[in-house]
């Protein structure tokens, strides 16, 4: 265990022996100071929002600093030093960046104010399985249709067309509420399409990302038929502004 760990684990460990710190009591109140999430397949950042209140009725709380532990860390907060009134709330934003991280990871977000020092604790736990999955799909992006990936990417879009294979072959990953940073709202692109873009873009991915080639003729799971009915969906269903022409 390297100095850094060491660190991180000494302040969490603080954190527990204090307890809860000023929740409940005068004048900081905190929602929460320890969150816990299990990630999920895709996700590449993980958010958690802490909630504080000045609980005083008559004294300014001023927070002077908050300081995470380590740079995969940040924060998101007004500026500092940022002052709360008396029965202000407001609260902070951390993400953390799991990329290339496996197991229970632990991190510490210290918040420094008049009221005293909080240590805010954020563990997620990442699956050894999802951890390996996103680092296949990186390196081969036609892995998601082979092996365990196959349940959720090939499997499901048999015999399916329209809607249908959409929900089952782009939705599952398109539509995700915890989707990685890298894969896009195909409602909000900021590009014209067209029914050849997306026909171009189900056939043959893109080199160098997340995005597979679905056509068989890549090495796919949809036969053209079903190419045809996602190309024709996706031009009806997520219009463009302006005409596109041209294949990724």
């Amino acid at each position: 265990m390297n100095m850094r760990h060491l660190r991180i684990m000494i302040l969490i460990a603080v954190g527990w022996l204090l307890g809860p710190g000023p929740v409940g009591a005068a004048p900081l109140t905190w929602q929460a100071i320890y969150q816990k999430h299990d990630a999920n397949p895709g996700e590449t950042n993980v958010v958690f929002t802490f909630h504080l209140t000045n609980s005083s009725a008559l004294e300014d709380v001023l927070i002077t600093a908050v300081r995470p532990s380590c740079g995969c860390t940040t924060a998101k907060m007004p500026p500092l030093p940022w002052r709360l009134a008396p029965g202000a709330a407001g609260e902070i934003e951390t993400t953390v960046d799991i990329r290339g991280k496996r197991g229970l990871v632990n991190k510490v977000v210290t918040v420094e104010s008049s009221a005293g020092t909080n240590l805010l604790t954020l563990v997620i736990n990442i699956p050894e399985g999802r951890a390996r999955n996103m680092d296949l799909a990186l390196a081969d992006r036609q892995a998601v249709f082979r092996g365990e990936c196959a349940t959720c990417h090939v499997q499901p879009t048999v015999g399916q067309t329209g809607v249908a294979l959409y929900q089952a072959a782009c939705g599952i990953c398109h539509e995700s509420d915890h989707r990685a940073t890298m894969v896009p709202n195909l409602a909000a692109l900021n590009k014209p399409t067209g029914r050849d873009y997306w026909d171009g873009w189900v056939r043959k991915g893109k080199v160098g990302s997340l995005m597979p080639a679905f056509a068989q003729s890549e090495g796919g799971p949809l036969d053209e038929n079903q190419i045809k009915s996602l190309a024709d969906y996706l031009a009806g269903h997520f219009p463009s502004t302006a005409s596109a022409s041209a294949t990724p």
